[in-house]
């Protein structure tokens, strides 16, 4: 009895062991992938910055406090597999009003905005594409296939004090 247990979990910890692996790996994929400007007065990245694990056709929020008198640059890195590229929008997250979206700007991966007035922002991220995992293979027994086309994408976001122009 304790052997075929034994079996079971050794089972399940040896399938999800590279699944692990890769969140791992994602964990940082915007630092070690990220597209880094190469303005010198951007900061090193912003403690917003995220990476995470997603499939095609997948779509998440991720939340940014913006400040008055800063200049921000958000750029958006994934893995090949996830083709492209991702669609990422920008909303205030008060009065949920869209004040940027990629789709309308050529599908740009970066981004680069100054901050007149102090908000909380809502950054969507959407991987196109279809995903066979998202779909149930048994609704009543929750099976789902396990989808291989998965991959890290890393939001990377850099900010600077807005420069004075002009003498």
């Amino acid at each position: 009895m304790y052997n075929n247990r034994f079996k079971i979990i050794l089972y399940i910890l040896l399938s999800i062991t590279p699944l692990l692996s890769l969140s791992q790996r994602c964990g940082q994929y915007h630092k070690l992938n990220g597209n880094f400007s190469e303005n010198k007065y951007y900061m090193l990245h912003d403690e917003a910055s995220r990476s995470a694990l997603f499939v095609k056709g997948e779509t998440s929020k991720m939340y940014l406090d913006i400040y008055n008198g800063r200049d921000y640059r958000i750029s958006i890195t994934h893995d090949d597999i996830l083709g492209g590229p991702i669609e990422f929008k920008l909303i205030d997250r008060r009065d949920q009003t869209l004040l940027y979206n990629s789709a309308n700007d050529g599908y740009a991966q970066e981004f680069e905005f100054t901050v007149t007035k102090t908000r909380e922002l809502i950054i969507v991220i959407h991987v196109p594409g279809h995903s066979v995992g998202l779909e149930p293979l048994s609704q009543e027994k929750g099976l789902f296939r396990k989808d291989v086309e998965i991959g890290c994408v890393g939001v990377l976001i850099e900010h600077m004090i807005t420069p004075m122009k002009g003498f």
